[in-house]
């Protein structure tokens, strides 16, 4: 199994099937643990590693790997009270994983028209989509929403700066950027300079200078 040619076939496929997003980072998941097996055909994963990869609950992650199921990208065989096997299921050999007429259109899609962090990340930050990465955006998307990511992933493009460092320290950084809080609350923007200071202006036609406190 290939490893780079399983995620663009899975980027791809996304364009015409909607997955939730945490749903997509459990196939990522699965993909890293395959991985790390030397690309087993059936391997064994617990789902308390699942689970905890995800930060969700037990129920929830059995809920996102049905979704898997049903759209025919993994096979599951429990067993029992032991870790169950998993197989994933190879886009790299579909035939036309994406039908012919929507990758003409691609080119010219408007750029205000919604779509998935992830396939936005491929196909404007350069390189493919790791785990990590994949993770990283699931966060994002939890605690500020679809739309937002996105409207942040175009101003990285715009001013440059591709990475998925500066999309979460935009996302993250503090309101309040102009100075820092007391305890109370409130906000110092520092001291002025003449502040505290005694003023000093000339005595004409003395030849001396006033001190003013």
């Amino acid at each position: 199994m290939n490893y780079l040619k399983e995620i663009n076939g899975f980027m791809r496929w996304l364009e015409t099937t909607e997955l939730k997003p945490a749903t997509q980072a459990l196939w990522f998941h699965l993909m890293d643990i395959n991985n790390g097996c030397t690309w087993k055909e059936w391997f064994t994963v617990p789902n308390s590693r699942l689970y905890s990869r995800l930060g969700v609950s037990e129920k929830t992650m059995i809920e996102h790997r049905k979704y898997l199921i049903e759209h025919g990208r993994i096979e599951y065989k429990p067993k029992g009270k032991s870790a169950g096997s998993y197989r994933i299921i190879s886009l790299e050999n579909a035939a036309s994983p994406v039908p012919e007429k929507p990758k003409e259109e691609k080119p010219t899609r408007q750029e205000d028209e919604p779509m998935n962090p992830f396939v936005f990340f491929e196909s404007h930050f350069g390189g493919t989509l790791s785990p990590i990465n994949a993770e990283k955006i699931n966060q994002m998307i939890d605690d500020h929403g679809e739309t937002r990511v996105i409207e942040v992933m175009k101003e990285a493009v715009e001013k440059n700066k591709k990475s998925i460092g500066w999309v979460s320290a935009v996302l993250y950084r503090p309101i309040n950027k102009g100075g820092k809080q007391d305890a109370k609350g409130n906000t110092r923007r520092g001291v002025r300079k003449n502040e505290g200071q005694s003023k000093v202006t000339p005595i004409f036609g003395t030849g001396r200078l006033k001190r003013n406190v």
